[in-house]
């Protein structure tokens, strides 16, 4: 991936925090809940033709709305005009295409931050095993780009919906991953308290207190590492009725033992 690809300086929409267009590094922010699962939508399906019927399910849940079809168009074309107007004719014209059977705006990856960061968070996790502080920073860029929830303000219907859960667990594995570089790489110290916080927040990701359980290990703190499998087991099964996996079981044998594979590395969950 080149630099340029490194910052959010290419970015010219936003699906993280309020849907949007940037202008000059400035938020240009959508007037009214449809118009920005318009925008929404069109951008989850860049380069694909969205029908008016998928529009009509995402925008007013599928229910009959009176003249639809002209309602549709008047967003379309307040979407058009404020492409004209923020980002140029040229653009709105040959980004933003009307259909016979729907709509299709066509952007580049580094283009939308939910794709920048789809692509950062993916050569970073091919770079945890070479490079692993390599990993670590970019990640720590492409987080950077999550200036609030995915899709904020936006109702949407299945495909927004679907796609708030697919980069949300994308955003939860980059976490990890950035976990993970900074332990191989010897700074599970620094990591310990963040740690803590991700393992409270998502008890049923056993990959965070795996980490959480190593790094406490290493920092000559075993009795805590046991304790936090302990508190795991406890939520897991008090509020999922399941019982740790075999792996993290496995995990809490090894630190029991003083097993020596501990010093030398952490599953990298890949």
């Amino acid at each position: 991936m080149q630099d340029q690809m490194l910052s959010a300086s290419s970015v010219v929409f936003k699906l993280f925090g309020s849907v949007g267009l940037v202008r000059d590094g400035r938020l240009v922010a959508l007037q009214g809940g449809r118009q920005r699962t318009l925008l929404a939508t069109l951008l989850i399906n860049s380069g694909k033709v969205v029908t008016k019927e998928q529009f009509f399910e995402e925008l007013w849940d599928g229910r009959p709305v009176a003249k639809a079809d002209n309602a549709l168009q008047a967003l379309v074309t307040r979407l058009r005009k404020l492409l004209n107007t923020h980002l140029g004719p040229e653009f709105a014209r040959d980004r933003l295409l009307t259909l016979p059977t729907g709509y299709v705006l066509h952007t580049e990856p580094e283009e939308v931050d939910a794709s920048l960061f789809e692509r950062m968070a993916a050569e970073a996790h091919g770079l945890l095993a070479s490079d692993p502080l390599r990993a670590r920073d970019i990640l720590t860029l492409a987080l950077a780009l999550w200036t609030g929830p995915v899709l904020e303000g936006v109702a949407g219907g299945p495909m927004c919906h679907g796609s708030v859960l697919q980069y949300e667990e994308i955003r939860l594995a980059a976490i990890e991953d950035r976990f993970h570089a900074s332990m191989v790489s010897g700074l599970e110290r620094g990591v310990i308290s963040e740690l803590k916080k991700m393992a409270m927040l998502y008890p049923w990701r056993e990959r965070l207190a795996e980490m959480l359980m190593v790094a406490l290990y290493r920092s000559g703190r075993q009795a805590d590492a046991l304790r936090e499998y302990n508190l795991v087991r406890r939520r897991l099964v008090d509020e999922l009725g399941m019982e740790p996996s075999a792996m993290l079981r496995d995990r809490m044998q090894a630190i029991l033992n003083h097993d020596p594979s501990l010093e030398r590395s952490v599953s990298s969950g890949a």
